[in-house]
């Protein structure tokens, strides 16, 4: 990419993967787009925390099953307790319930499947950058079932006092989340604009003590609400 084409970019983008022939293949297709850069690229946990403390890009892309001593949860969680950190969409595979959970807690803001990646990562990217949480749909029923626990379980009475204080409107907007909606889909589906949409996650957020709207889908499926009772 021409050094001077950085000038025009609005966001850039730090890939990770310890398989070279993905890092070509992902970068092909952001080479498409005009918004997006690609400053750096790493195989390992430590080149990836190295590449981010030299580039400071806009979002990481992380394969979460990275060869050596730190894998991609644990890379994810370093670069997001760094100063000023960048989104971190996690790069993934059907195989890796136990890796998401361990990086949505880590702070990763959403998860792509690697399937997915020709149709979705540049949209994926741009909600990253965006602090929408993008999670591709076939995996957003696994990652939110590895977290709900029977309505008797102390988890899901934790939940429950972090969610008591939000609207009925915030709630549904966080099943939606989880339902692996975008925020574009919830805008159409509630009459109500995108923005609005992000304003109600962020509100959420906020009164549940989430990093993330999708820890606050989390939050809300842990919990075990019905919102019809409410």
């Amino acid at each position: 990419m021409p050094a001077g084409r950085l000038l025009d970019v609005q966001i850039t983008a730090v890939m990770v993967d310890d398989e070279t022939l993905v890092l070509d293949s992902l970068e092909r297709i952001l080479g498409r787009e005009e918004d997006i850069a690609v400053v750096g690229r790493a195989t390992t946990g430590p080149e990836a925390i190295r590449a981010v403390r030299t580039h400071r890009p806009d979002v990481v892309l992380m394969d979460l099953l990275l060869k050596g001593d730190m894998d991609g949860v644990e890379a994810t969680r370093r670069i997001r307790n760094g100063l000023n950190p960048p989104a971190v969409l996690a790069v993934t595979s059907f195989d890796t319930d136990a890796y998401m959970r361990g990086a949505l807690d880590a702070g990763a803001t959403g998860f792509l499947l690697k399937n997915d990646a020709t149709t979705s990562l540049a949209e994926g990217i741009r909600m990253a950058h965006a602090g929408d949480p993008m999670i591709s749909p076939a995996l957003t029923s696994r990652l939110i079932a590895t977290y709900v626990t029977p309505p008797a379980d102390p988890v899901c009475d934790a939940a429950r006092r972090q969610v008591s204080g939000l609207s009925e409107r915030e709630i549904e907007v966080a099943h939606l989340v989880g339902a692996g909606r975008t925020y574009e889909e919830i805008a159409r589906r509630l009459f109500i604009s995108p923005s609005t949409v992000k304003s109600t996650i962020g509100r959420g957020m906020s009164k549940a003590g989430a990093d993330s709207g999708a820890q606050l889908a989390v939050l809300v499926a842990q919990a075990r609400l019905d919102l019809l009772e409410r």
